[in-house]
Formats: C-alpha cells, structure tokens, sequence
C-alpha cells in the first residue's frame, strides 16, 4: 500500500505496452480465442513483462528500490523527537538540480540548503511553501548566481533534504518561525535580498517584520501574511488519522472543493492531513499553468518514499490555525519599510496572488512605490510556470533599487493603526474631553470607521461634539509604566458603530476652544513614558522658545495615503508658525519621553499628527 502510488509513476515498458495492444486488439476484434489459448503461454508472457519491468527500475533516484524500499530508520534527538531520513538516492538524477547539499543543525536536526554563487556575493534568500522544497527554485538559482549573488534555498524542516519529525504536532507556525530565524543567525546573513512564496511567505515576512534591520530588499511573489483577531481563528485542527475512504487525487480535490475562502481551505486542512497518498507533485503540478514532465513530478516528490516521511507535508494546511495575533507586529513594521519591496503575482492564482492582495501590500509597505510589480500568466506555483523570466525581474530589480538605512525593526507599539474619538463635555468652567480609543481592543479597519455616524455619537453621550482623530499611528516603540496601550480590570469600554473602544483619558481643550486647534498644545492627563528604540528615526518640532516637541503618531486623518518614511520630508508640508522649525533624526540613543506629574502637553500640525513636549 505504501508504494502503490509511487510505482504508477513507472513509465510503461515496450513489452508492457506491447502486451496493452495485443490484448486490446483481440478484445476488439472478438478474437480473443484466437490470441491465444493456451493459459502457461499467457502466464509466461506476464512473468516476462514483470521481469522486463523490474530490470527498467532504475538503480538510484526517487524510483530506485534504494529510496521505495529502504528500511525506514527512525532516529531520536536529544530531547525526545523522533524524525526520519531521506536515503540520499532519492535525489540523484533529478532534472535541472545538480546543486551541492549543505546542512546545519538545529536542536539535533539536520536541516538542508543550497548555497550557490559567491559566498562574498550579497545574499538572495528564498523561502518555499507546502508541499515543494528547494526544486522549486532549480530554474532561478543558476540565473542568480551566475550574475554574483551568493544565492541561498532551504528546505523547511521535514521537506527536501531536511530530517523530517514523524509527529504532525511537531510542525506548528512559531516552531517553523524558529528554525527559519535560528538558521538566518548561525549564517550570520545580513543585509538578505529576501524571495518568499506561499508558506514561504508567512514565514519570511514574519521574520522580515522581526528582524528588519537585516533585510535589504523583500519580494513576495503570491503570497501573505494574515493576521487573524484573537479568538477568532475560523481553522479547526484535523485529527491526522488516515482515512482510506480518500480515493481523490490532488487534480480531483482541488477541482472538486468549496469556492468559499474558509471552507475551501478547511477541506485542505483535512484533505492533506487524512489522504492515504498526498503526492507533493501532483499538487504542484495542479496548481502550475505549464505541464510539467513526468521526470519533475517524481523530482517534487522526491523526499517523501512514502507516508512516514509526510508528516510536515501532511501538517502545514493546518499551521493556519494557529495565527492570530502574533503576526501583527511584523505588520506593522513592514509598514515602515523603506527599503526596495516588490509583489509579484501569478494571474491564475486566484488566491494569495490575486490583485486585491497584490495591492494591499503595494498600499501597506512604503518601500513598494515605483517597483515594478507584475502580473505574470503564471499559476500559484509561479517559480515553475515563468521561473526564469520571474529570476530577470528580480535581478533587474535589485539592480536597480538602492537600499537606505537598516530600518529598526519595531516595538509592540511602533506603526501600531489606531482610532480616537474625542467627546468633550463643559466641566467647571473648562472643556475636557474624554479620549476613547481603539490601542489593544480594535484594529480600527476603514470601512468600520468610515461608518460611523459622529453626529449620532455626540448625540448619544450627550456631549458637546465627537471628534473624529484617525486613523493614526504611532512613531514610539514602546508604552512605559502607565495605561495607555495595557489594559486592566477596570478599564471602560464602549461600541461605536462596529468599531469598540475603551477609555484611554481626558485631555484638557480649553485653550482651543473645545477644538484640536494646530500647534496649540492641550493637557493630557497621562502618566506613562513612550520609549524610542536606539536607531529609530524620530520628528521634531521646535517652538520659538526652543521647547522640542516629538512626534508620537502620525494621522491619515487629512492624507489617507501618508506612511511613515513621508515623514522625513514633512516639512514641506507644514505651515509651521513663524520661528518654529521641524527636523528629523536618527537616534544614537534610547529616548524617554515622559509626562510629568501625570500630565502631558501634547499638540498636533495641520495635518492631524501628534506630538508631545520633551519635559
């Protein structure tokens, strides 16, 4: 049963196929009789057209007896996890990848890279997804590193070349997320030109978005990273029990599944966990525009002799359930990444390369304006249909982008998308506002806020107006030592519309009249530090008493398109008041800025950014 699927990859011997149309022949005819009569002639035959085909067997390679039939040997790490090894004659002979093996370990795996190119060349990073390994990138690698890049695909943990943990529960998101980062370290890679797809891409942009600094240019060609608000993951972990009742292939499953996003992937959740046979090849040619030769299928299929070595294959649909929030800071930090980003999507891949997700990305990451960012006739498996052409392009476009400074990858609050709403109220002769606000409960997503009647809100509080301030989000790094992002048992929530927000604090408006009047500062009653990390590039702007105020977010509340690398040029913008001045800076130290007694001045330009009074 094991390797039933495997030997139907076995091309047909000239006896075989001879016998084929003897028999249909006579059948046809009515003849049948007439072929042959005699039962040991028929059974000579046969014993001929098995032995025929048992001699055309290759004696290496994926078909090999070696690799079908070796004794599947299960080792244990040091801490208990029990993994398999691919026989090294399931990779020889496969077409169009001749590239050397090199391995690292990691907590007592092996774990598997090509490495080619100069090794003092820049480095080229790429990531694969479920179910392929680093045979996907065979018509890429040689363009890359024949033009002097030191050109670097892995194989995820359990796929390719890697050692392959028997257990499913072993292949989970954060632990994948580990191995990816704890490799990029022991290779000491900086300044990575970083290619991701599919799974390749919740991978990588998560460690792009942790480890900014050390990325100089990111490409995604179809894929994403979501983020999924906690407790509200739709995916459901499947059982992983091998149900023989699957008699679908991948062709069949994936023609046959729910249009629908969720479901149409909770099928595949369950479909690759409970298959008896999940064929990596066949899934990748299913999900590739070009026909792809027999010799390429069984060279995707290379790894995986048979079930026991198809645990991380059998696991990965299901590491979506496990995302929610936990990606989020990532995202937030590619949002202010201001080095070169392209997105490039393979048309048929109605999915992950889709124009929608295309766009949000181009929208979300500063770094993406002017890339050329292409629709190629190309399916999901993009690097097999236009792998060449889609190599060019990548070698085109890190040609021509330059990289700025590292961007320092962010705190939980940098880049952070927020909301406001202001309800002032007439309070001992003075106007304070009571300061309701999205930081922690809400992600304030547009068509949610755009839906908010404020006219309403003011009416329902019974206060004197509601003052829309967002989206917006932060310049700082971290909250410190007070409220204003953490939550508590007595924190104060409300419904605005669809959008739910919780009482940050009051601010004093009296000065503006009730309003948020430009360059006049308002008390906030306030009692924690922001903290700015060392490297972060910060804005400023100087009185005409030299009081330097520094910007903790910034507003989309007049420019719907306005990122975080715009604030560099900002002051071309700002109808500063006569003496003042504004400036950006990269820090060579930590900065605190702190309110004082529990109060804070803050004040916001023309635009609806906002800063605070270094006190």
């Amino acid at each position: 049963m094991v390797y039933s699927i495997r030997e139907k990859q076995l091309k047909l011997t000239p006896s075989v196929v001879a016998l084929q149309k003897v028999l249909g022949v006579c059948l046809l005819s009515g003849l049948l009789v007439a072929c042959n009569d005699d039962d040991d002639e028929i059974v000579s035959v046969e014993e001929t057209v098995v032995q025929s085909s048992v001699e055309t067997r290759p004696s290496t390679g994926p078909l090999s007896d070696a690799c079908l039939k070796a004794e599947i040997n299960t080792l244990t790490t040091a801490k208990g996890v029990e993994f398999v090894r691919t026989p090294d004659t399931c990779f020889d002979d496969l077409p169009g990848y001749d590239f050397s093996a090199n391995y690292i370990e990691l907590e007592g795996l092996r774990l598997h890279y090509v490495d080619e190119g100069p090794k003092e060349g820049e480095v080229v990073l790429m990531l694969h997804g479920q179910p392929s390994w680093s045979y996907l990138y065979r018509k890429m690698i040689p363009i890359l590193a024949d033009a002097g890049y030191r050109v670097i695909a892995l194989d995820n943990m359990g796929m390719g070349k890697s050692d392959k943990p028997v257990n499913t529960s072993v292949h989970q998101y954060e632990h994948h997320v580990a191995w990816t980062k704890a490799f990029i370290n022991q290779l000491q890679l900086t300044d990575i030109n970083l290619f991701v797809q599919d799974w390749g891409s919740l991978i990588g942009l998560r460690i792009a978005g942790n480890m900014s600094e050390r990325f100089a240019r990111i490409v995604v060609a179809n894929g994403d990273m979501p983020i999924i608000p906690t407790g509200s993951n739709p995916y459901l972990l499947p059982s992983f029990e091998i149900d023989e009742s699957i008699t679908a292939d991948a062709s069949t499953f994936f023609d046959s599944r729910s249009s629908d996003r969720v479901e149409g992937f909770q099928q595949w959740i369950d479909y690759a966990a409970s298959v008896p046979e999940l064929m990596a090849g066949d899934v990748v040619q299913k999900l590739s525009a070009i026909e792809l030769s027999d010799t390429e299928v069984t060279a995707y299929n290379a790894p995986y002799p048979n079930v026991h070595y198809k645990a991380a294959i059998r696991a990965f649909p299901s590491m979506l359930s496990g995302i929610e929030v936990q990606t989020l800071p990532a995202w937030q930090t590619l949002g202010a990444y201001h080095n070169p980003f392209m997105f490039n999507a393979g048309e048929y891949d109605k999915g992950l390369g889709s124009e929608s997700n295309q766009q949000k990305w181009v929208n979300h990451v500063p770094g993406a304006d002017g890339a050329d960012h292409r629709r190629f006739p190309a399916g999901h498996f993009i690097q097999d249909d236009v792998g060449e052409d889609l190599a060019l392009h990548f070698l085109a476009f890190m040609q021509s982008t330059a990289v700025q400074e590292p961007l320092v990858t962010g705190g939980p609050s940098y880049n952070m998308r927020y909301c406001e709403i202001l309800l002032p109220y007439q309070q001992d002769g003075k106007v304070v506002s009571q300061v309701w606000g999205t930081p922690g409960v809400d992600m304030c997503r547009q068509a949610q806020w755009d839906a908010i009647d404020f006219d309403e809100v003011a009416q329902q509080y019974d206060a004197l107006s509601a003052i829309p301030n967002g989206p917006r989000f932060f310049v700082v790094d971290e909250s410190r030592g007070g409220d204003t992002i953490s939550l508590d048992a007595d924190t104060e929530f409300r419904q605005f519309g669809d959008v739910k927000m919780r009482l940050l604090t009051t601010a004093d408006l009296s000065v503006a009249g009730g309003e948020q009047a430009p360059y006049v500062a308002a008390e906030v009653s306030r009692n924690n530090t922001w903290h700015f990390y060392q490297g972060r590039r910060v804005y400023e702007i100087t009185d005409n008493q030299g009081q330097v105020y520094v910007m903790q977010s910034f507003s989309r509340i007049s420019d719907a398109s306005l990122q975080m690398d715009d604030l560099k040029e900002l002051e071309t913008r700002l109808n500063l008041p006569d003496g003042w001045h504004y400036s950006s800076r990269i820090l060579t130290e930590p900065l605190n800025v702190t309110a004082v007694g529990g109060i804070a001045y803050v004040m916001q330009d023309e635009l609806g950014n906002s800063y605070q009074l270094v006190q």
